[in-house]
Formats: C-alpha cells, sequence, structure tokens
C-alpha cells in the first residue's frame, strides 16, 4: 500500500506549524514522516513542531523552497528514503514563500523514483483570513499557492468580521470553486477535516495549470532574509517595544534569542501580533531571528536604526 503524501502551504504567518502540531495530536497512533521547509538560512519550524512520540523521521530543508531547483532535488531525496520507511503518512510543511508551479513535474519523479510507493494525496493551503486580502494583491505567490492547492484551512477567522470572512470565501472559491474549505482559529484541525484525510486515499491528480500566470513574485520581486540576534544584556521590554515598531513592515520574524544557561526566548511576530515567551533554547539550532522582507525595504539599515540602545548584529542572507 503506498504512503500518502500531503502538503501543507500557506504563506509566511498564516499558522502552518500550529495546524501541523493540531493534526499530529489527532494522529498520536499513526506513524508520520515529517519534511519541514524554512526559507531562510536557519531552521526553526523543527524545533517548533510537537508530538515527537508519533514522528519516525523528521527532515530539515533550508536556505530556499522546495518547488525550486535549489531544494527540490533534496526534497526528492528525503521523500525517497522516506518511501522505504514504515510510515502511514509523510507530511510537508513548505516555505510561506513556496511557489508550487513545478508541482506536477516534481510528484511524478517522487513516484518514479519511489517506485510508486508515494500516493500523493493533495494540498493543503493554510489562509490567514486578515492578511490574505492585502498580500495577495502586490505577491504572486498567495494566488499560486491557492490555485495548486486541493483543501483550504481558513485560519485566524477570528480576526476578521463576517463580511471579510464571505469575501475571503468567495475569493477562494472563485479560483477553487469544488475545493473543500475549513474555517478555524488557533490552528485547530476540525473533525471533518481529519475525517477527510482519514478515508480512502486515491492519488489525487495534479491539474495541468498554465505556470506562466505565476512567473515571477510582484511586484516587489523576490522576498529577501536576514538574522537578527542582540547581544546582552538587553531589557526585554525594550526587544518587545523594538518588535512592535519594526514588525509591521515585514512578511515574518520567527527565532530564538539564547538568554541564560539552556534557555532562550521564543519570538514569534506577524504584523501587529507579537509573542515573546521563555522556552528551554533547542540544542541543535543555530540562534537567531529570522526576518523575511519585501525586497524594495531596506530593512538591514531599518532594524540598525530602531535597535538603538542595544548592540546589535544583522547580516543579509543571499
Amino acid at each position: 500500500m503506498a504512503i500518502p503524501l500531503y502538503l501543507f502551504t500557506g504563506f509566511l504567518g498564516s499558522g502552518k506549524t500550529s495546524v501541523i502540531n493540531s493534526l499530529l495530536g489527532h494522529l498520536n497512533a499513526k506513524k508520520i514522516g515529517l519534511i519541514l521547509n524554512d526559507f531562510g538560512s536557519i531552521t526553526v519550524d523543527s524545533a517548533l513542531v510537537e508530538g515527537a512520540g508519533e514522528i519516525i523521521a523528521t527532515t530539515s530543508l533550508s536556505g530556499g523552497q522546495i518547488f525550486c531547483s535549489c531544494l527540490s532535488g533534496s526534497f526528492v531525496d528525503a521523500v525517497e528514503k522516506m518511501a522505504n520507511m514504515d510510515l502511514d503518512a509523510i507530511i510537508v510543511e513548505a516555505s510561506g514563500l513556496a511557489k508550487p508551479a513545478p508541482l506536477l513535474e516534481i510528484i511524478a519523479i517522487i513516484q518514479q523514483r519511489s517506485a510508486y510507493k508515494i500516493a500523493y494525496s493533495g494540498m493543503i493551503c493554510v489562509i490567514d483570513a486578515e492578511r490574505y486580502p492585502i498580500l495577495s494583491q502586490s505577491l504572486k505567490t498567495l494566488e499560486e499557492q491557492v490555485v495548486f492547492s486541493d483543501w483550504f484551512i481558513v485560519n485566524k477567522t477570528d480576526l476578521v468580521d463576517a463580511d471579510e470572512l464571505a469575501t475571503l470565501d468567495q475569493t477562494i472559491k472563485g479560483l477553487r470553486p469544488l475545493a473543500p474549505l475549513f474555517m478555524t482559529t488557533y490552528g485547530q484541525i476540525s473533525p471533518e477535516m481529519l475525517a477527510l484525510m482519514e478515508g480512502p486515499q486515491d492519488t489525487v491528480a495534479i491539474e495541468s495549470i498554465d505556470a506562466s500566470n505565476y512567473s515571477g513574485w510582484g511586484v516587489y520581486g523576490r522576498p529577501k532574509n536576514c538574522v537578527f540576534l542582540p547581544r546582552y544584556p538587553f531589557d526585554v521590554a525594550h526587544l518587545k517595544e523594538f518588535l512592535e515598531k519594526i514588525s509591521t513592515q515585514l512578511f515574518r520574524m520567527k527565532g530564538f534569542i539564547p538568554t541564560e544557561e539552556g534557555k532562550a526566548l521564543l519570538v514569534d511576530a506577524v504584523g501587529p501580533h507579537i509573542k515573546v515567551s521563555e522556552v528551554k533554547m533547542p540544542p541543535t539550532l543555530e540562534p537567531g531571528v529570522m526576518c523575511i522582507y519585501a525586497a524594495n525595504v531596506a530593512t538591514v539599515d531599518l532594524i540598525n536604526k530602531e535597535w538603538q540602545a542595544s548592540a546589535f548584529s544583522c547580516y543579509e542572507t543571499p
């Protein structure tokens, strides 16, 4: 029996990791292979996924997105390796900047190289109800993710009113009219969606879509990223004030800032929504907060300008 492969996509900060954590909580009797894709140069999501008891194998891919030539080979290799394991499912969390136009070709290669031990079971797109309408106007990748997806989870519905939610629902159905759509908050998986995933699994046919409609990244070009790491001592209140000033001008901020021995501050910022919490520092991860931003914003200069009261290091990645 072929192993079902599920791809989770959705723009930066939409709640993909929360959705996967919720899903893993329901699949505690299943043996799962997990592939995580961080767009930036450091991995963060692998430390945020819970449910280690159900995860048999984990692979983290960083420094690009799995549908691009820079990582597609590594992605295919990771799936091929998992195809030979005793797994009930493979779950892939794509980068928030995933451009899935080459999906048809990549899945064909995976199936051939795995001797059809893998059954592509669909792409689930997690949509930020609050930010999608604005960001989709300037970034082609948001619509591209919708067009190639088979199911939709509209997350953060508590942050918009009924009229905004109805308009978003119409937008998605206009692009994918027959695809199942689920509304949720805090990334919680509904029983209806779980039943759909646990039902009989057939290989999902990937539609042939004119990818030329989604060439490029949109009016601002390919987003960039940098890593910031403030040096101690600094005041946590000052850090939060800094994040409040800077986060709304970036697409996403997420990562770990080490504090005292074995501990760290977990920074999770999406627009005006800022969360800083004390956690154990994951021993295998590189410290730093990944910042992803529009190419037309001089973000490194902006960060250094705003962080005036503390010593600060920041470097851009290619």
